[in-house]
């Protein structure tokens, strides 16, 4: 697809003039979700990433939408980056079918510049700051929660573009769910609760062989058509979950999972291919979170761990590379509120460890980073209709840097419309692999600094909801590679956007909904050239009709995504694209569904990483409870 095509359909999309609605500008409801697929904006629930405590979602004003679970399930969503495929201002950048890595941002941030949570604690590893969307299973997910502004004040490092909190627990009914489909992909599930226990498995494999057209691999070549091999992936999934009442002000909620993933590594087609190159990868999080209710605050204390293991071989480079990631949290946490105050102050504690280790290069490296940080956010209403928030963190990066990180935010109602506003500061703090390793790194980079602001203008009462905002963000030091692939702190960026969400009510129980994010502005200014990854058109439009009591269910989203740029030394340019995917689900029981899903639909044939090709039109097919 040309750039043209996808300015034009990106047009029509924002003339259509129905997306997920932001879903910050609406009154409270329960956050219990609803038997049926809603839009992804669904308007009037409780979030707790947002402020870093539970509230209604038209309370805060960071921008902020939430994928739920019958979402998740009319999709047919496995991992997270499944799960934010339509999720207004988020990019994701696929290198392949299931098990393939996907790299991600908010709002043209990168992938370390994106803060990932599982239930408020971060689980990106220790060695370089990501985590790995393309195989984050979302066995007991409840919700997912974005937020896309900066975020620093309050959760610190890399939440420069926002934060995605994965929220698990909640009990379930007995539910289980097997499926099958093109290229080789096979998935089973099920999960139960008894009393305040829930489990959760999960096993999926999938051969991924698919064949792709001719790709222009480099600004100038251009790579023959051919079969992706090697690219098989298979993976377990196991999710323990925990949740009391201690007595009646106490409450214990507690969560352990555990993944082992093995896939092939085909490589680059720029670079030539790697068949035999393999990748093992396990990994594992347990969190234990104590509450204590008062009559006007909450405490809450989260003792924390995670690890992960990646093992990375190639006989054709004679040997293995290994990487192991440990990490260790302790928080605290204090939320009250009197008369129109309300508080929200916490410490945060981690310690983070790597060891790498290199094939052929004889002792390992290993490697240790600890923060410590303190925050505090106080919020005033002014009134009946506005609303302030003044935040200031204090963190200490050992042994790095230390950074004192203001915000200030604020919201108000003018008839039917809702204006809200956010400024602040925001941070990243050089990865272990940014600053120790062999031959590829810089142990005298600082930490990167930026500025962010937002401001959104919503009617959440007008159709589904409404709403036109503007975001920048504009820093330095950011940290960049030259050209013999060391990180420099060299870049100055200059980032800038709109975006434009809403959604129609139900007509004949079809709701309708849109987004537009115009990344505008993306720039290098030390070169004058476009930011790498910061597409400036994303557009999507879905119809669904749930269930609604009736046999049937069905839906169907587009994607439209314009050309990212590139920096001088990129391998490539990635394609301009634009995809659909379509369900449709029949009820034939009362725990009894079958689902038939089609993923681009329109066969289309792009690289949204140059030099990867993704695969083309997909069939599967479903049988589960839910």
């Amino acid at each position: 697809m040309t750039l043209r095509t996808s300015a034009a359909l990106a047009a029509a999309l924002a003339a259509f003039c129905a997306a997920p609605a932001l879903a910050q500008n609406a009154p409270a409801a329960s956050p219990v979700p609803s038997p049926s697929a809603t839009p992804l904006a669904e308007i009037g629930r409780t979030v707790v990433t947002s402020d870093r405590v539970a509230e209604p979602i038209g309370r805060s004003s960071r921008p902020t939408f939430v994928v739920d679970r019958p979402h998740l399930d009319a999709y047919g969503a496995r991992t997270l980056g499944d799960a934010l495929g339509d999720v207004p201002g988020a990019n994701l950048f696929p290198y392949g079918a299931f098990g393939a890595q996907v790299d991600y941002g908010l709002r043209g941030t990168t992938s370390a510049e994106t803060l990932v949570l599982m239930n408020g604690v971060p689980i990106s590893s220790a060695s370089n700051g990501i985590t790995d969307l393309g195989t984050l299973p979302l066995l007991g997910v409840s919700r997912i929660e974005v937020v896309e502004s900066g975020s620093s004040t309050l959760y610190g490092s890399s939440a420069t573009g926002g934060v995605i909190n994965v929220i698990t627990g909640g009990r379930v009914q007995p539910y289980a769910r097997i499926a099958a489909g093109s290229l080789g992909d096979r998935d089973a599930a099920a999960g139960t609760s008894l009393g305040g226990f829930s489990v959760f498995i999960e096993r999926r494999v999938a051969t991924n062989a698919y064949a792709y057209p001719s790709f222009h691999t480099s600004l100038t070549d251009a790579t023959p058509a051919g079969t992706r091999a090697n690219a098989d992936a298979m993976q377990s999934a196991v999710r323990l979950a925990y949740d009391r009442a201690l007595g009646e002000r106490w409450r214990l909620h507690a969560g352990a999972d555990a993944d082992a993933y093995h896939a092939g590594v085909p490589g680059s087609l720029a670079f030539g291919l790697t068949p035999l190159a393999r990748q093992n990868q396990n990994r594992g999080n347990v969190a234990a979170a104590f509450e204590r209710y008062g009559d006007r605050d909450t405490f809450t204390a989260t003792l924390s761990g995670a690890t992960q293991n990646l093992a990375y071989g190639d006989p054709s480079i004679g040997g293995e590379y290994d990487t192991l990631d440990r990490r260790v949290g302790l928080s605290f946490k204090d939320a009250r509120a009197w008369g129109r105050s309300d508080l929200v102050a916490g410490l945060d504690l981690a310690r983070e460890n790597a060891l790498l280790t290199f094939a052929g290069t004889g002792a390992p490296l290993a490697q240790t980073q600890a923060q410590s940080a303190a925050y505090v956010q106080f919020g005033r209403d002014l009134s009946a209709a506005t609303r302030i928030t003044l935040g200031v963190r204090g963190e200490h990066d050992a042994p790095i840097a230390s950074a004192l990180i203001p915000s200030i935010g604020a919201i108000t109602s003018i008839g039917a419309a809702r204006l809200s506003a956010n400024y602040g500061a925001s941070f990243r703090v050089p990865t272990i692999i940014d600053l120790y390793y062999p031959g590829a790194s810089n142990p005298s980079l600082k930490p990167e600094r930026l500025r962010n602001a937002d401001t959104t203008l919503a009617f959440p009462s007008f159709g589904g909801g409404v709403s036109l905002g503007w975001f920048g963000r504009h820093g330095n030091n950011l940290i960049v590679l030259d050209d013999n692939f060391i990180p420099q702190n060299t870049q100055h960026a200059s980032v800038e956007g709109l975006q434009f969400t809403a959604a129609t009510r139900p007509l004949f129980h079809v709701r309708a909904s849109a987004s537009l994010t115009d990344v505008y502005r993306a720039l290098d200014t030390d070169t004058g050239l476009r930011l790498p990854r910061t597409p400036p058109v994303r557009a999507t439009l879905a119809l669904d009709r749930p269930f609604d009591g009736g046999r049937f269910a069905y839906g169907a989203r587009a994607l439209v995504a314009g050309s990212q740029g590139h920096a001088p030394s990129a391998i490539g340019v990635p394609d301009a694209y634009a995809t659909a995917d379509a369900y449709l689900r029949y009820r034939f029981g009362p725990a009894s569904i079958l689902s038939v899903r089609v993923r681009n639909l329109g066969d289309e044939r792009y690289t949204a990483v140059p030099g990867y090709p993704e695969p083309g039109r997909t069939f599967s097919l479903e049988l589960a409870t839910r």
